[in-house]
């Protein structure tokens, strides 16, 4: 279905830790380099494709590599990426000389493409928008100076997309609702590998499954909570995992030590939390806010039945409660209790159903969905 090569396309997304953001890009740049005539580039601005650069599919202009020695989360990781994007410009503009992109597509700190904009007049710049927006002050500033002048923006839902024409004035058909192609084969693949050996006992009973960066926004403590009364009023016959790194692990950790929770496992980082999933019971989200929460996406390609909070965006317009997921009510315990009680008192063809209603949700992510649905912006 490849057409001949019309233009060069950049995508830019500087950042430190190992977000679903990274793998997002790679989705985007590997559909548009498989689907359309296009020769697309990776800016790799702080080293954060570097477990990429063997794929033939895919092609990266390096800046520095210094991902593996500063901190990925935190506020530190904030400032060191603003501050490696701003002193990136010239790297950037010399990129844009040489290759002659048409488009940059952006998945984070797209206010420096669209600074250049002012230099480059025909270069045209689509901001993908890889979370939900959460507004202050300062933030609505930058967004009504740079994001205002955005040749079109991308969002995962529908909420985002008013959201966003709403505080930033931007015209409605600059604005279209795009997932991001994170669902690919290799997951299947990956999720049939052997779990560790120091790790299969967590298998041998029902296993919840969680998986994100220990931060705020995911809001583990809930989920600790919830599963703690759950195992005091209910059953105590389930392990309970989180995968993940971030600045909350000790305060996690903590909890669980005060607690005497040890069936609740912090696992970290795993590169391929797939066979920890597809696994799992159930996967069940907490989060405070998703965008829409790539590895609640990912559950539902692995038939793995989905527990969420009713949280913005994304998680509160794709999951239709008892239909296609379970949601209870963010910040509500004993409503988180009661829907584990309600999935676990489900038959085996009820959960199963669960799973299979959420595969037209799942359809949404794929590569080539992506590819169909740029090329009514990409032209």
């Amino acid at each position: 279905m490849k057409s001949n090569v019309k233009y060069t396309i950049f995508f830019w997304s500087p950042m430190l830790s190992n977000v679903g953001t990274l793998n997002a890009i790679v989705g985007m740049a590997k559909s548009l380099n498989r689907y359309s005539g296009h020769k697309i580039y990776i800016l790799d601005i702080l080293g954060e494709f570097r477990n990429f650069y063997n794929n033939s599919e895919l092609n990266f202009l390096c800046f520095v590599k210094i991902n593996n020695i500063f901190p990925s989360t935190g506020r530190l990781s904030k400032f060191l990426i603003m501050f490696f994007s701003i002193i990136a410009v010239p790297f950037l503009i010399r990129q844009i000389i040489i290759y002659r992109p048409k488009y940059i597509i952006t998945g984070l700190v797209g206010f420096i493409p669209l600074l250049l904009k002012f230099f480059f007049k025909k270069l045209i710049i689509i901001n993908s928008i890889q979370g939900y927006p959460r507004f202050n002050i300062f933030r609505l500033l930058i967004w009504k100076f740079f994001y205002s002048k955005s040749d079109h923006i991308l969002t995962m839902t529908n909420m985002t997309k008013q959201m966003i024409g709403n505080k930033i004035k931007i015209e409605t058909g600059k604005i279209s609702v795009v997932e991001n192609p994170i669902i690919y084969r290799e997951i299947k693949r990956l999720s049939l590998e052997e779990i560790d050996s120091n790790e299969k006992f967590i298998f041998k009973k029902k296993v919840y499954c969680a998986i994100g960066r220990l931060t705020l926004q995911k809001n583990f403590f809930e989920l600790l909570s919830g599963f703690k009364k759950y195992s005091q009023e209910v059953e105590k016959n389930f392990n309970l995992i989180i995968i993940g790194e971030g600045e909350l692990r000790n305060d996690l950790a903590a909890y669980i030590k005060k607690n005497n929770l040890d069936n609740f496992y912090l696992l970290g980082f795993k590169s391929n939390p797939y066979k920890y999933l597809c696994r799992s019971d159930l996967y069940v989200s907490t989060s405070l806010w998703e965008e829409p929460g790539h590895t609640l996406i990912e559950a539902g390609y692995l038939n793995v039945p989905i527990l969420s909070s009713n949280c913005p965006n994304g998680p509160n317009e794709i999951i239709v409660d008892g239909f296609n997921g379970l949601k209870y009510q963010l910040g509500n315990i004993n409503d988180l209790v009661n829907k584990i009680k309600i999935f676990n008192a489900l038959d085996v063809k009820l959960k199963k159903k669960l799973s299979i209603n959420f595969k037209d949700v799942v359809a949404n992510y794929t590569q080539f969905r992506f590819f169909k649905k740029m090329l009514r912006i990409i032209v």
